[in-house]
């Protein structure tokens, strides 16, 4: 079973991502913010880390650009997840492994990029 890392400060997103992946085979853990993201990624290796990207404390592209400097993240599959446009945030494909979801997205669209890289 493959572990993936939610990284979402609103409650009713972590919801939202419980239900869509109800019943996938995926071990799901949710943190509240970029912080506790970092936090919890010290204990445990995660196979893809999904971000929400304007997060108070640690930002998702913030927390983003310091996974790609740990030796054990430097290579983890990231979905970055935001209702801003996702062109500006076309400069983080050239660090790998990363692909974006403009909010509202589909059950289909997340688990299609899950899928993409697990």
């Amino acid at each position: 079973m493959k572990d993936l890392l939610i990284v979402e400060d609103d409650p009713e997103m972590q919801e939202f991502y419980r239900d869509m992946l109800k019943g996938e085979q995926f071990s799901v853990t949710y943190v509240s913010d970029g912080e506790e993201g970092l936090k919890e990624m010290k204990g445990k290796k995660y196979d893809l880390v999904i971000l929400d990207i304007l997060m108070e404390n640690i930002t998702g592209d913030r927390l983003f650009s310091l996974l790609r400097k740990d030796k054990h993240y430097k290579e983890v599959p990231v979905i970055m997840a935001s209702s801003l446009d996702k062109q500006a945030y076309q400069c983080f494909q050239a660090l790998g492994k990363v692909s974006f979801l403009e909010k509202p997205f589909t059950k289909e669209m997340l688990i299609a990029e899950i899928n993409k890289y697990l």
